[in-house]
Protein backbone atom coordinates (compact mmCIF):
# COMPACT_ATOMS: atom_id res chain seq x y z
CA UNK A 1 0.00 0.00 0.00
CA UNK A 2 0.74 3.54 -0.71
CA UNK A 3 0.99 6.40 2.14
CA UNK A 4 2.47 9.72 0.37
CA UNK A 5 1.79 13.40 1.54
CA UNK A 6 4.20 15.29 -0.86
CA UNK A 7 2.51 18.88 -0.73
CA UNK A 8 4.62 20.34 2.30
CA UNK A 9 7.25 17.94 2.74
CA UNK A 10 9.89 20.33 3.07
CA UNK A 11 13.08 19.16 4.39
CA UNK A 12 13.02 20.99 7.31
CA UNK A 13 9.77 19.13 8.03
CA UNK A 14 11.33 15.59 7.34
CA UNK A 15 11.01 14.52 11.42
CA UNK A 16 7.79 16.11 11.70
CA UNK A 17 6.11 14.60 8.86
CA UNK A 18 7.57 10.96 9.91
CA UNK A 19 6.21 11.42 13.25
CA UNK A 20 2.71 12.50 11.76
CA UNK A 21 2.50 9.28 9.96
CA UNK A 22 3.56 6.98 12.50
CA UNK A 23 0.77 8.65 15.08
CA UNK A 24 -1.94 8.06 12.23
CA UNK A 25 -0.80 4.57 11.09
CA UNK A 26 -1.28 3.71 14.21
CA UNK A 27 -4.69 4.94 14.72
CA UNK A 28 -5.56 3.69 10.85
CA UNK A 29 -4.26 -0.31 12.26
CA UNK A 30 -6.40 0.22 15.58
CA UNK A 31 -9.55 1.61 12.94
CA UNK A 32 -9.80 -0.35 9.72
CA UNK A 33 -10.06 -4.37 8.62
CA UNK A 34 -6.74 -6.58 9.32
CA UNK A 35 -6.84 -7.04 5.43
CA UNK A 36 -6.02 -3.42 4.51
CA UNK A 37 -2.21 -3.47 5.33
CA UNK A 38 -1.02 -0.13 6.71
CA UNK A 39 2.40 1.46 5.38
CA UNK A 40 4.68 1.65 7.82
CA UNK A 41 6.56 4.64 6.60
CA UNK A 42 5.59 7.14 3.88
CA UNK A 43 6.30 6.83 0.62
CA UNK A 44 8.91 8.75 -0.48
CA UNK A 45 9.96 9.24 -4.64
CA UNK A 46 8.51 7.91 -7.36
CA UNK A 47 5.70 9.54 -10.04
CA UNK A 48 3.14 11.13 -7.92
CA UNK A 49 0.49 10.69 -10.29
CA UNK A 50 0.80 7.12 -10.94
CA UNK A 51 0.57 7.47 -7.23
CA UNK A 52 -2.22 9.12 -6.85
CA UNK A 53 -4.14 7.06 -9.24
CA UNK A 54 -3.05 3.66 -7.81
CA UNK A 55 -5.74 1.46 -6.28
CA UNK A 56 -3.19 0.74 -3.74
CA UNK A 57 -3.38 4.40 -3.06
CA UNK A 58 -4.07 4.03 1.35
CA UNK A 59 -3.85 7.92 1.70
CA UNK A 60 -2.79 10.71 -0.21
CA UNK A 61 -2.61 14.06 -0.49
CA UNK A 62 -3.06 16.24 -4.34
CA UNK A 63 -3.70 19.39 -5.78
CA UNK A 64 -7.30 20.79 -6.31
CA UNK A 65 -6.74 21.54 -9.94
CA UNK A 66 -5.64 17.73 -11.04
CA UNK A 67 -7.93 16.20 -9.10
CA UNK A 68 -10.79 18.40 -10.83
CA UNK A 69 -9.43 17.91 -14.02
CA UNK A 70 -10.05 14.37 -13.73
CA UNK A 71 -8.23 12.42 -10.56
CA UNK A 72 -11.72 12.50 -8.96
CA UNK A 73 -12.89 10.11 -11.24
CA UNK A 74 -10.11 7.47 -10.29
CA UNK A 75 -9.74 7.99 -6.59
CA UNK A 76 -12.14 8.25 -3.62
CA UNK A 77 -12.36 12.04 -1.69
CA UNK A 78 -11.27 11.68 1.73
CA UNK A 79 -11.40 15.36 2.75
CA UNK A 80 -9.97 18.92 2.92
CA UNK A 81 -7.38 19.32 5.78
CA UNK A 82 -8.37 22.40 8.06
CA UNK A 83 -4.84 24.62 8.25
CA UNK A 84 -3.97 27.59 10.55
CA UNK A 85 -4.90 30.22 8.10
CA UNK A 86 -6.16 33.51 7.78
CA UNK A 87 -8.95 34.81 5.66
CA UNK A 88 -9.79 30.83 4.67
CA UNK A 89 -12.91 29.11 6.29
CA UNK A 90 -12.76 25.54 7.31
CA UNK A 91 -10.61 23.70 4.73
CA UNK A 92 -10.35 25.98 2.58
CA UNK A 93 -6.56 27.80 1.34
CA UNK A 94 -5.71 30.64 -0.78
CA UNK A 95 -2.57 32.01 -2.29
CA UNK A 96 -0.18 34.89 -1.39
CA UNK A 97 0.25 37.38 -4.61
CA UNK A 98 4.05 38.05 -4.05
CA UNK A 99 6.17 40.61 -6.30
CA UNK A 100 10.24 40.98 -6.48
CA UNK A 101 11.86 43.72 -4.30
CA UNK A 102 12.45 45.79 -7.57
CA UNK A 103 8.73 45.84 -8.65
CA UNK A 104 6.66 48.75 -8.42
CA UNK A 105 3.64 47.33 -6.55
CA UNK A 106 1.52 49.95 -7.42
CA UNK A 107 1.99 49.22 -11.16
CA UNK A 108 0.65 45.67 -10.35
CA UNK A 109 -3.22 45.17 -11.34
CA UNK A 110 -5.30 42.67 -10.00
CA UNK A 111 -8.68 41.58 -11.22
CA UNK A 112 -10.98 43.87 -12.10
CA UNK A 113 -8.64 46.74 -11.51
CA UNK A 114 -7.41 49.81 -13.88
CA UNK A 115 -4.14 51.25 -14.31
CA UNK A 116 -4.18 54.88 -15.43
CA UNK A 117 -1.68 53.54 -17.90
CA UNK A 118 -0.43 50.05 -18.85
CA UNK A 119 1.87 48.75 -16.59
CA UNK A 120 5.15 46.90 -18.40
CA UNK A 121 4.25 42.57 -18.88
CA UNK A 122 5.25 41.14 -15.49
CA UNK A 123 7.47 38.18 -15.75
CA UNK A 124 5.82 34.90 -13.80
CA UNK A 125 7.32 32.61 -11.42
CA UNK A 126 4.86 29.20 -11.68
CA UNK A 127 5.39 26.35 -9.23
CA UNK A 128 3.65 23.86 -12.15
CA UNK A 129 0.84 24.27 -15.00
CA UNK A 130 -1.18 21.84 -13.02
CA UNK A 131 -0.73 23.81 -9.89
CA UNK A 132 -4.06 25.42 -8.92
CA UNK A 133 -2.40 27.83 -6.21
CA UNK A 134 0.82 28.74 -8.61
CA UNK A 135 -1.01 29.26 -11.68
CA UNK A 136 -4.66 28.87 -11.88
CA UNK A 137 -4.76 31.59 -8.81
CA UNK A 138 -2.47 33.88 -10.73
CA UNK A 139 -3.79 34.11 -13.36
CA UNK A 140 -7.57 34.28 -12.19
CA UNK A 141 -6.17 37.27 -9.89
CA UNK A 142 -4.49 39.44 -11.85
CA UNK A 143 -5.78 41.65 -14.78
CA UNK A 144 -5.72 40.86 -18.54
CA UNK A 145 -2.69 41.82 -20.16
CA UNK A 146 -0.79 42.27 -16.96
CA UNK A 147 1.31 39.04 -17.58
CA UNK A 148 4.15 38.60 -20.05
CA UNK A 149 6.55 35.56 -19.59
CA UNK A 150 6.04 32.72 -17.37
CA UNK A 151 8.86 30.19 -16.03
CA UNK A 152 8.15 27.17 -14.30
CA UNK A 153 10.13 27.03 -11.37
CA UNK A 154 9.03 23.16 -9.91
CA UNK A 155 8.24 24.26 -6.62
CA UNK A 156 6.55 27.30 -4.15
CA UNK A 157 10.05 27.63 -2.70
CA UNK A 158 11.74 27.71 -5.68
CA UNK A 159 9.38 30.67 -7.32
CA UNK A 160 9.95 32.50 -3.92
CA UNK A 161 14.04 32.48 -4.56
CA UNK A 162 13.80 33.19 -8.50
CA UNK A 163 11.89 36.31 -7.28
CA UNK A 164 14.39 37.22 -4.47
CA UNK A 165 16.87 36.36 -7.08
CA UNK A 166 15.10 39.26 -10.04
CA UNK A 167 14.64 36.46 -12.33
CA UNK A 168 10.89 37.00 -12.36
CA UNK A 169 8.48 39.60 -11.19
CA UNK A 170 5.37 37.69 -9.74
CA UNK A 171 4.11 34.50 -8.41
CA UNK A 172 1.19 33.37 -6.52
CA UNK A 173 2.55 31.18 -3.26
CA UNK A 174 -0.10 28.64 -1.81
CA UNK A 175 -0.92 30.18 1.61
CA UNK A 176 0.82 27.29 3.75
CA UNK A 177 4.18 27.05 1.66
CA UNK A 178 4.10 31.01 2.09
CA UNK A 179 4.43 30.50 5.77
CA UNK A 180 6.44 27.63 5.77
CA UNK A 181 9.06 29.95 3.13
CA UNK A 182 8.71 32.89 5.84
CA UNK A 183 10.13 30.43 8.68
CA UNK A 184 12.43 28.44 6.73
CA UNK A 185 13.40 30.37 3.16
CA UNK A 186 15.61 33.84 3.75
CA UNK A 187 14.70 35.20 0.12
CA UNK A 188 10.93 35.38 1.32
CA UNK A 189 12.38 38.10 3.59
CA UNK A 190 12.92 40.36 0.55
CA UNK A 191 9.41 39.94 -1.27
CA UNK A 192 6.27 42.22 -1.25
CA UNK A 193 3.34 41.12 -0.58
CA UNK A 194 0.49 42.98 -2.88
CA UNK A 195 -2.53 40.82 -2.32
CA UNK A 196 -4.25 37.21 -1.74
CA UNK A 197 -6.33 35.23 -3.99
CA UNK A 198 -9.84 34.10 -3.30
CA UNK A 199 -9.97 31.52 -1.02
CA UNK A 200 -10.72 27.75 -2.69
CA UNK A 201 -11.06 24.21 -1.67
CA UNK A 202 -8.19 22.92 0.32
CA UNK A 203 -5.99 20.58 -1.44
CA UNK A 204 -7.91 17.18 -1.32
CA UNK A 205 -7.06 14.08 0.98
CA UNK A 206 -7.62 11.10 -1.82
CA UNK A 207 -7.27 7.31 -1.09
CA UNK A 208 -7.64 4.46 -4.13
CA UNK A 209 -9.36 2.19 -1.69
CA UNK A 210 -12.78 3.23 -2.34
CA UNK A 211 -14.22 -0.02 -0.70
CA UNK A 212 -13.40 1.25 2.40
CA UNK A 213 -13.12 5.51 1.77
CA UNK A 214 -15.74 5.89 4.67
CA UNK A 215 -13.96 4.33 7.09
CA UNK A 216 -10.55 5.48 6.36
CA UNK A 217 -11.93 9.04 6.35
CA UNK A 218 -13.12 8.84 9.45
CA UNK A 219 -9.74 7.20 10.97
CA UNK A 220 -7.92 9.74 9.22
CA UNK A 221 -10.25 12.80 11.14
CA UNK A 222 -9.83 10.91 14.51
CA UNK A 223 -5.84 10.49 13.82
CA UNK A 224 -5.63 14.36 13.23
CA UNK A 225 -7.92 15.51 15.71
CA UNK A 226 -5.23 13.60 18.13
CA UNK A 227 -2.34 14.72 17.00
CA UNK A 228 0.48 15.95 19.17
CA UNK A 229 -0.23 20.04 19.50
CA UNK A 230 3.53 20.29 18.31
CA UNK A 231 3.22 18.50 15.42
CA UNK A 232 -0.04 20.43 14.46
CA UNK A 233 1.90 23.62 15.12
CA UNK A 234 4.80 22.94 12.61
CA UNK A 235 2.56 21.80 10.24
CA UNK A 236 -0.34 24.50 10.98
CA UNK A 237 -2.78 21.50 10.73
CA UNK A 238 -6.02 21.45 12.85
CA UNK A 239 -8.28 19.03 10.97
CA UNK A 240 -10.02 17.42 7.78
CA UNK A 241 -13.17 18.17 7.05
CA UNK A 242 -15.27 16.40 4.75
CA UNK A 243 -16.19 17.43 1.06
CA UNK A 244 -18.14 16.37 -2.14
CA UNK A 245 -16.05 16.11 -5.43
CA UNK A 246 -18.99 18.53 -7.05
CA UNK A 247 -16.66 21.04 -4.31
CA UNK A 248 -13.76 21.39 -6.14
CA UNK A 249 -15.11 20.51 -10.21
CA UNK A 250 -15.45 24.46 -10.40
CA UNK A 251 -11.69 24.63 -10.70
CA UNK A 252 -11.64 23.59 -13.83
CA UNK A 253 -13.63 25.53 -16.03
CA UNK A 254 -12.26 28.74 -14.13
CA UNK A 255 -8.75 28.00 -15.05
CA UNK A 256 -9.84 27.91 -18.86
CA UNK A 257 -11.41 31.15 -18.71
CA UNK A 258 -8.68 32.53 -16.37
CA UNK A 259 -6.52 31.52 -19.87
CA UNK A 260 -8.79 32.92 -22.02
CA UNK A 261 -8.79 35.97 -20.53
CA UNK A 262 -4.78 36.24 -20.78
CA UNK A 263 -4.87 35.33 -24.53
CA UNK A 264 -3.62 31.54 -23.89
CA UNK A 265 -5.06 28.87 -25.42
CA UNK A 266 -2.56 25.80 -24.28
CA UNK A 267 0.17 26.61 -21.67
CA UNK A 268 3.92 26.42 -23.42
CA UNK A 269 6.47 27.75 -20.85
CA UNK A 270 10.56 27.11 -20.13
CA UNK A 271 11.01 25.34 -17.60
CA UNK A 272 14.10 26.31 -15.16
CA UNK A 273 17.09 24.44 -13.10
Amino acid sequence: MIARLPMYDWPELQDQHAAVWQHLAGVLREDLAAEITVPETLTGGGDLVQQWCSPDLLIGQTCGLPFAQGLYKQTSLLGSPVYRLEGCGAGEYNSVIVAAPGVNADTVCLSGCRLAEPSVPLRAAVNATDSQSGFSALLYSLAAESLGSFSVSGSHRRSVQMLAAGEADIATIDAVSWALAQRYEPAAETLQVIGFSEPTPCLPMISGVSGYAGEIRQSLMRGIATLDESLKADLLLDGLVERNVSDYLFLSPRLTGAMQKHGLTEVSVPATA
